[in-house]
């Protein structure tokens, strides 16, 4: 206290004197590394995290930030403290600088600017087609068995050019690309069919690694959405089909529905509602994220900004409790039933409309 105010701490200039990986180590135990990378398990209480989700970046301006790519939240150190601690945020600034903040301010270089969205430097498209061919070989047959029983058929693979990743023995990759534990290769493709960005999932994460791995910026933008394409390039079911991922949208138009895969649940926002209107033409929407709270929030926040644009109510259609679609496909074969049910002449005037907590869309009386 001085004069009978309260000493005012800078924010930029304590994010500054602040080593974000130290206060990750605080508040989560410690971090996990593997091949020089370096993740941490969530630091919300509430949010249970197996494979540890958060990676730290450095943005444009040299700060410091953490994303959670499971539950999709993320921010400065002080958004970390905020969030493991249940602080508010001058609290949150007055721990950090009582407790991490070094003398001096802290060189960091800022990050690379990143490739315009839809302009991927060549070697994206190289990687993704030199991936798509290992797929057919001995080399890939591990990751296509494993695509096999996810369900996926051999058409749909190769209408969206999906691929296999080895490992950098048969598949050698620029840095900044995924590190090459064997992986599926899942492409973003643009409305044209070209790979704009693509996605490794890895088949065993390796100890301290999420399941996903992308390139990084200076290579591809983001474009947070995929157009996922129908085996025979024909979709016979009516809706539109929004998935959480590109995964879930390859088991959609394998079933005959128009498919969009959005990049993680915590992506929805008005640039991805505008791609899904403006590409929904007359179709109705069906929106079909993973069934966990990240996946709900993401549905009802795309249904609320499509509403917004005035697209005529989107429905949240929910796999049931902790499943994705590809879990829901698998288990229960007459699931496309839920998302477009099938015209019963007694109920030829019926309409959908959601119902109940989960959104689930039932046939009632017209």
């Amino acid at each position: 206290m001085t004069g009978g105010s309260t000493f005012r701490i800078d924010r930029d200039e304590l994010l500054g004197r602040v080593e974000l990986t130290e206060v990750l180590d605080a508040l989560s135990a410690g971090g996990f590394e593997r091949h020089g990378r370096r993740a941490w398990r969530c630091i919300d209480p509430a949010h249970p995290d197996e494979n540890p989700s958060v990676k730290v970046s450095v943005d444009r301006t040299g700060t410091q930030r953490w994303r959670c790519w499971s539950g999709g939240h993320g921010g400065t150190a002080i958004d970390a403290v905020m969030v493991a601690k249940s602080m508010p945020v001058g609290d949150a600034i007055r721990w950090l600088n009582d407790h991490h903040a070094h003398l001096d301010t802290i060189t960091r270089q800022p990050a690379p600017p990143s490739k315009p969205i839809g302009r991927p430097d060549p070697e994206v498209a190289s990687y993704v087609h030199r991936a798509h061919r290992l797929l057919w070989t001995t080399a890939g047959e591990p990751v296509r068995d494993w695509l096999h029983q996810r369900g996926v058929a051999d058409d749909v693979l190769k209408a969206n050019v999906v691929g296999a990743d080895p490992g950098r023995r048969y598949l050698p990759r620029p840095k900044g690309f995924p590190g090459g534990s064997p992986a599926a290769v899942y492409p973003a493709l643009d409305t044209n069919g070209d790979p704009v960005y693509f996605q490794a999932r890895f088949l065993d994460p390796p100890d301290g690694r999420p399941k996903y791995d992308n390139p990084a910026r200076r290579w591809a933008a983001n474009p947070r959405v995929a157009w996922v394409t129908a085996p025979d390039g024909a979709t016979e079911r009516r809706p539109l089909v929004v998935t959480e991922g590109i995964a879930d949208g390859l088991i959609a138009a394998q079933t005959g529905f128009a498919a969009i895969g959005v990049l993680g649940s915590q992506y929805p926002d008005a640039r991805v509602a505008d791609a899904i209107a403006e590409h929904a033409h007359d179709r109705s929407i069906v929106i079909c994220f993973d069934a966990d709270n990240a996946g709900r929030r993401g549905a009802e926040r795309l249904a609320e900004i499509l509403n917004e644009r005035g697209v005529a109510n989107p429905t949240v259609i929910e796999p049931p409790p902790e499943q994705d679609l590809t879990d829901w496909a698998r288990h229960d074969p007459n699931w496309a039933d839920a998302i477009d049910p099938p015209i019963i002449p007694h109920l030829a005037t019926a309409h959908i409309q959601p119902v109940g907590d989960l959104g689930v869309g039932l046939p009632l009386p017209g």
